[in-house]
């Protein structure tokens, strides 16, 4: 869909009468309110501002435009919430966004229809008498009927009595072979699967793509199988579970990764529903870029073990290097998530959860553990390889913070290599100013009102700071640096459009619904606001000092830290003195 023609549609969709369709409304003079349908609200709290063409719930948060409004209350895609709002409008679209979103091809539709038949066939023989060995494995397992129908779980029994059922049915031995759910020898036609419990693999749109197998044979060394490279199945195209955990991950601004689909099944059951896995520990670029569709923060939870944190370690690179918010789940447990569920039920595994860790913070416990750092050159290494993952930090807290940790560790001085901001010298204005509210947070949402409002603020904003602390505020903020860059002027309801994190969505609705967004744009507040992000570090910094200053340092560290406490204070007299100058 072109974006012409989407801008079209927006202005054409008026949110108060797109949102009257699903809810009563009340007009308090130049806004609408009704009751949030995205909380359990008893005192009208969301606010549609027709003026502004936006929404905003202001108890649980949700906001946005209108596409974003249809998508959220129906839980669909956002191609869908296109065609809805066009429908609820009456504006005739060139062409369905759902049908250019996923093009159906007669020739790939049949190999979804046969892996849907031997989804309902062997979920059917699950429950038959010949399989009470695996009923009894699964519920041992503590999956319930629930779960086995949520995940459709089956057991394709042994022969050949799929190839049978399908070949019944009408289906052809050439596209059985083709959705891999047979294979043809010179001993006959097989069962792929046979003997096995089947876990369903789907695609983003929820479509049946393949299987994981399980044996219950002790004798047969492949435990797990999946189905081959098929048509439909690429491995490191798929990301398990995606279908049903999207809307959840969405919601929660972050999605779980683990290793194997007995993992997710097992958040599930805990109650996390935005658990996926990436079937293996092998996590590609295409699988970034899916979890990055549906969630700002990647938290992985691979298992403990060597391998495990390895593949932590090379999939949390790449999922930085495509811009996620990474965190990592430290689980020294030496079980799996089901395991953990097993042993200590669903508050264990929702606790394991709140051991999470920065990814900082852990990629320096995983240095720590492959490295000997009482051998120079092993020590040495670390350090690079660490100042080398800090050198990508965008907070300039962080890279301070994370290089004197190396140093506490290593002993070897990487102070020098932090690029440090350069603080240029703002003259006295000659007119008096608006004050800017105190609070870091505040001060944050003047700078974002600041750049949406006159794209010369995002010049300022990247020469004089290139950060905010909030991790939302700073999402926000890059995205709009990007659009100032790409079009030299940033629409808020044309950004929200371009976001699938909700997170984002509700923060530029918050920026945009607020009184202060009529106020007009002025440099003299955006530096003021500027000020007081730097002011906020420089005391952040400051205490971090002052407790390491309290620890047992040699006298060389000691004196280098007590160097950066003084030039720390200077700066931030200086800046105080600047606001009270200004204030």
């Amino acid at each position: 869909m072109q974006r012409e023609e989407l801008e079209a549609l927006r202005a054409h969709a008026d949110i108060v009468d797109v949102i009257g369709h699903y809810l009563p409304l009340q007009r308090k003079g130049k806004v609408y309110k009704a009751l949030c349908p995205f909380h359990d609200d008893h005192d009208p709290s969301m606010q549609i501002r027709p003026d502004r063409q936006i929404y905003k719930c202001f108890v649980c948060g949700n906001g946005g435009d209108v596409f974003s409004f249809v998508q959220n209350y129906e839980k669909i895609a956002f191609p869908e919430a296109i065609q809805r709002v066009a429908e609820l409008t009456g504006f005739t679209l060139q062409e369905s966004p759902v049908a250019q979103s996923a093009p159906r091809d007669p020739q790939i539709e049949i190999l979804h229809t046969i892996l849907q038949e031997t989804i309902r066939y062997c979920s059917y023989e699950l429950m038959s008498e010949s399989a009470q060995a695996q009923r009894t494995y699964l519920s041992d397992r503590g999956l319930s009927d629930d779960v086995l129908k949520t995940f459709e779980i089956g057991y394709n029994p042994e022969g050949d009595a799929l190839y049978a059922f399908l070949k019944a049915k009408g289906y052809s031995e050439k596209d059985m072979v083709r959705a891999n759910v047979i294979r043809i020898t010179q001993g006959g036609i097989h069962d792929v699967f046979a003997g096995r419990i089947l876990f369903p693999i789907h695609d983003r749109n929820g479509d049946p793509i393949g299987f994981s197998a399980r044996t219950l044979d002790p004798s047969n060394p492949a435990k797990y199988v999946n189905t081959t490279e098929t048509e439909l199945f690429t491995k490191g195209h798929i990301v398990y579970n995606y279908h049903r955990a999207r809307l959840a991950a969405r919601r929660a601004g972050r999605v779980y990764v683990c290793e194997g689909v007995t993992d997710v099944i097992a958040f599930w059951r805990a109650g996390v529903q935005n658990a996926v896995c990436t079937l293996g520990t092998a996590c590609t670029d295409e699988q970034i870029r899916l979890l990055k569709r549906i969630a700002a923060k990647v938290v992985f939870c691979y298992d403990g073990d060597r391998a495990g944190q390895a593949a932590t370690v090379r999939a949390g690179k790449m999922a930085r290097a495509a811009g996620c918010d990474i965190a990592v789940v430290s689980n020294d447990t030496g079980l799996d998530p089901d395991e953990i569920l097993k042993k200590s039920g669903k508050e264990g595994l929702q606790n394991l959860l709140k051991m999470e860790n920065s990814w900082m913070e852990f990629y320096l416990k995983y240095l720590q553990k492959e490295t000997n750092l009482s051998n120079f050159t092993e020590k040495k290494e670390f350090a690079e390889k660490a100042m080398a993952e800090i050198q990508t930090l965008s907070d300039e807290m962080e890279r301070n913070y994370f290089a004197d940790e190396v140093w506490r560790l290593t002993g070897i001085r990487t102070g020098s290599y932090i690029q440090q901001p350069s603080y240029r010298e703002k003259a006295a204005p000659r007119t008096p100013v608006r004050t800017v509210p105190n609070g870091t947070r505040t001060a944050e949402e003047t700078i974002l009102r600041s750049m949406f409002q006159d794209p010369s603020a995002v010049s300022i904003f990247e020469n004089d700071l290139g950060y905010l602390l909030d991790p939302v505020f700073q999402e926000t903020a890059m995205m709009i640096v990007d659009e100032v860059h790409a079009r030299r002027v940033c629409d808020p309801k044309a950004l929200m459009a371009a976001t699938d994190s909700q997170p984002v969505r509700d923060c530029i609705a918050s920026i945009v619904t607020a009184d202060s967004y009529d106020e007009p744009y002025s440099e003299s507040v955006l530096n003021g606001a500027i000020r007081k992000v730097k002011m906020t570090v420089l005391r952040r910094r400051k205490e971090e000092y002052r407790k390491q200053l309290g620890g047992t340092l040699n006298d060389e560290s000691r004196r280098l830290i007590e160097q950066k406490y003084e030039k720390c204070v200077k700066e931030l007299r200086r800046y105080i003195d600047e606001e009270k100058r200004n204030s």
